[in-house]
């Protein structure tokens, strides 16, 4: 997922939920383009290097086969790519919260409050524009379009065969399942979408056999795909839930209370990792084991885990919202497989 912190904003308690989902097909990862031709990139003008030396506020991440980091930075407006050299790239937003600029060059595109990204097959990147109201999609060309959502608040029930952009929606998380399709988390409802933007399957998430929710809504804010395909959701009671294949539901972690807009990703192993409160967790078998949180870094540095990806090689990346909670702004952590933290601030290794 994509997920994250506002700063001063109410905290919510969520729960996730686990479903086994079939899927079909839809769209990967940009070609991102580094104006100054570093290795692995070729020139041309779908990114520009952003003149900023740290994030403000991520959101949500996603991670290219060849390691490219994808942020979603909901108070700067942008999406960037940050390179394994460290170089920054702004490919989507021109920084300034708005809706603008379908059909033409992403980098000319107003979006508002981006919070979560997801990297299909092909090379496009899907946006959760939640300001806006919609889902939108940086193609490889550099060019962006909306495929999801008519900008107006949505809460009703969806229809199977309606076009994603003619329907209202408030979309909270977006997620590549099963067979390439695109799902998105909206009110209380895990829409999926065909490759021509039509809704081809909708999870009602009214009724939760076999657990007992506090709130009579799920009201999903964070949806992602075990490597077996089982769909996980982050909703708005209070436990860590799961839909079995025989359409009941059983938790799998209780006392999940995360910041808006709470990270999700899986291992390799299949293992699931959340952002809890202040703390990356790492979950197996239903016990969390605690991988990084508020006070891992020394000196005075902050890390509030928000946004999660893991690279091929098992690397885990996390957005820390907070960054040092000084004059350098938010910041990124990264995992190794043998277990090492570095922090990676101001786009150099500390």
């Amino acid at each position: 997922m994509t997920g994250g912190y506002i700063a001063n904003s109410p905290r919510r308690r969520n729960v996730f939920i686990v479903a086994t989902v079939v899927g079909s097909v839809v769209v990967g990862v940009l070609n991102i383009v580094s104006p100054a031709g570093s290795a692995g990139h070729s020139h041309g003008a779908l990114a520009h290097v952003t003149t900023a030396i740290h994030l403000d506020q991520p959101a949500g991440l996603a991670i290219a086969p060849n390691g490219d980091l994808i942020i979603a930075d909901q108070q700067l407006n942008e999406v960037l790519v940050r390179l394994p050299s460290g170089k920054l790239f702004v490919i989507a937003g021109t920084g300034t919260a708005g809706f603008s600029g379908d059909g033409g060059r992403a980098l000319d595109a107003q979006l508002r409050n981006p919070t979560a990204v997801a990297l299909s097959a092909n090379g496009t990147i899907f946006v959760d524009d939640q300001g806006n109201n919609r889902v939108r999609a940086l193609l490889p060309n550099g060019r962006i379009k909306t495929v999801a959502g008519n900008g107006a608040t949505g809460g009703s029930r969806y229809k199977v065969g309606s076009v994603a952009t003619s329907v209202a929606m408030s979309p909270n998380d977006v997620t590549i399942g099963p067979r390439g399709r695109l799902y998105l988390a909206t009110a209380n409802e895990v829409l999926g979408l065909s490759a021509s933007g039509t809704i081809v399957s909708v999870l009602d998430l009214t009724s939760t056999p076999g657990v007992k929710l506090q709130y009579p809504d799920c009201d999903p804010e964070s949806i992602g795909f075990d490597p077996t395909g089982n769909l996980f959701l982050g909703c708005g009671s209070r436990d860590l839930i799961e839909r079995m294949t025989n359409g009941r539901f059983a938790k799998v972690e209780s006392q999940y209370r995360p910041h808006d807009f709470p990270g999700m990703a899986f291992t390799k192993g299949g293992a699931l990792l959340i952002a809890n409160g202040e703390v990356l967790f790492e979950v197996i078998d239903n016990h969390a084991t605690a991988l990084i949180g508020l006070t891992t870094f020394p000196h005075s540095v902050i890390c509030v885990p928000s946004g999660i990806a893991v690279s091929s090689n098992g690397t885990i990346y996390t957005d820390c919202q907070s960054g040092d909670g000084f004059d350098t702004g938010a910041g990124l952590a990264k995992i190794t497989p043998g277990g090492g933290i570095v922090l990676l601030r101001l786009w150099k290794e500390q």
